[in-house]
């Protein structure tokens, strides 16, 4: 089964599904990664501008939890939001949503700096594998096409799956903070895991491999 982008749109446009701290999210367990074959599929979750937004419910925006930098991050990563590419092995996710201020108004030509671990579990130190930069759009949206990132060993225990973010947006103060993934065994026990932090889970379908999940970042207003 197949789910067609506009599926896909639509499904990231459910107010119920947003990850926005004054609201309900639902979670449900991701499928191992594994080493895997190289991504079947890279479904982009970016609106375009033929298909707007709903309009927004009543809600109070509280600013996105911060949560560590960790040891990997490099500066200067290319502008791309698609991560991955046909060699590398892994299952494939699609993750996306808005970015908001704190007034609950979508953030335009907000920056988000996006890396992760690989399928293994292993992060990219020389080059720009699973890396990249995007802005998000005149509505706030923002996409990322890569692969489910692999658990590693911190210490004696695993770290749950996790996608690093930082975001920067003129008038906000700079955030760092990571993704993590609904119904991982490691969030629980896991020292720097934030439930406020899990994506929601919008897809694919039960026959299609995959993941594909939105977060709704909220900035400070400076």
């Amino acid at each position: 089964m197949t789910l067609s982008r506009r599926h896909l749109l639509r499904s990231l446009s459910l107010g119920g599904l947003t990850t926005l701290a004054a609201c309900t999210r639902k979670s449900a367990a991701i499928a191992d990664a594994g080493s895997g074959g190289p991504a079947s599929f890279a479904p982009t979750v970016a609106i375009p501008d033929d298909d707007p937004p709903p309009p927004l419910p009543d809600l109070v925006c509280e600013p996105t939890a911060d949560n560590i930098e960790g040891p990997f991050w490099k500066r200067g990563a290319p502008f791309r939001a698609q991560l991955s590419d046909a060699s590398t092995r892994g299952i494939a996710m699609a993750i996306g949503g808005q970015v908001f201020g704190g007034d609950c108004r979508p953030l335009a030509g907000a920056t988000l700096d996006v890396w992760h671990a690989d399928a293994a579990g292993d992060y990219d130190n020389t080059g720009w594998k699973l890396r990249g930069r995007l802005t998000s759009g005149a509505d706030g949206r923002w996409h990322v096409d890569s692969v489910v990132p692999g658990r590693y060993l911190n210490g004696s225990r695993y770290r749950p799956r996790h996608v690093h973010v930082k975001l920067a947006a003129r008038g906000h103060r700079a955030l760092t903070t990571q993704l993590y993934f609904p119904g991982d065994p490691y969030n629980d026990g896991d020292p720097w895991f934030v439930p406020s932090l899990a994506l929601a889970q919008v897809g694919p379908g039960r026959d299609t491999p995959g993941f594909w999940g939105r977060f709704d970042f909220v900035l400070e207003a400076t």
